[in-house]
């Protein structure tokens, strides 16, 4: 009796709430001490309890275990499954869950904008249309562009990225290099040639100045100061 007792009470540890295990525990001590507490008696106080407290579910598997102990002419076995449980049946268990999907990752859309420092200044390249098809036998899946100066058209700056994830210089070819590296030396090689055109337009017109009007001026200067001192003299 006391293993059949343990037994129930480890099934109620297991199963049930712990607000209702005192409840539980006094009542299958009740009956177990009394003079019909044999195993089946204590399942079948179980279920009761259990229907009583609105747990349903763990009534009818107390109910289940009840069945394998209680008399086959019990009247209970034709409500509860038309006679004993036989205990060389196996269980009917219910079939698993389809596996839940895993929701799927979504796929993370392409930067359309990169921000590269090259020295003390920061630029900000943006994605844009393939400037040609290939490069050097390699396919251009888009360029990157961006400009030295905001104000100025001229200063663009560009870079090409292939399919193999490599990007190369506009302004140089046969350079091929990581995103930052390939803007670093697109963004040098295209300030070095700015620097040299406004030199050369700075020079240019001070040329043309020297010898459009100060060469021609000093001239007339130099005739008139000798004109003026022979007079003089």
């Amino acid at each position: 009796m006391a293993d059949a007792l343990s037994e129930v009470l480890n099934w109620v540890a297991l199963h049930c709430p712990a607000s209702l295990r005192p409840e539980l525990l006094a009542a299958l001590s009740a009956t177990q001490q009394s003079d019909e507490g044999g195993p089946a008696e204590l399942w079948r106080t179980l279920a009761e309890k259990l229907v009583s407290a609105g747990q349903i579910e763990l009534a009818r598997e107390a109910l289940k275990r009840w069945q394998l102990l209680a008399p086959p002419d019990h009247p209970l076995h034709a409500i509860l499954g038309g006679g004993a449980a036989s205990e060389a049946e196996t269980p009917v268990e219910k079939p698993a869950p389809p596996p839940r999907m895993a929701n799927p990752i979504p796929k993370r859309e392409e930067a359309t904008s990169r921000i590269v420092r090259v020295i003390d200044t920061t630029y900000t390249f943006h994605r844009v249309e393939a400037q040609m098809d290939k490069v050097q036998g390699r396919q251009v899946v888009c360029g990157w562009e961006t400009f030295l100066d905001a104000s100025d058209k001229s200063s663009r700056a560009v870079l090409n990225q292939f399919a193999d994830g490599a990007y190369a210089p506009w302004a140089v070819s046969g350079v091929f290099s990581d995103f930052a590296g390939a803007a670093a030396v697109e963004v040098v090689v295209r300030t070095m040639q700015r620097h040299f055109v406004f030199t050369a337009k700075s020079s240019d017109k001070t040329r043309h100045t020297l010898t459009n009007f100060v060469l021609p001026a000093t001239a007339v200067i130099s005739v008139l100061a000798g004109y003026l001192m022979g007079v003089l003299h």
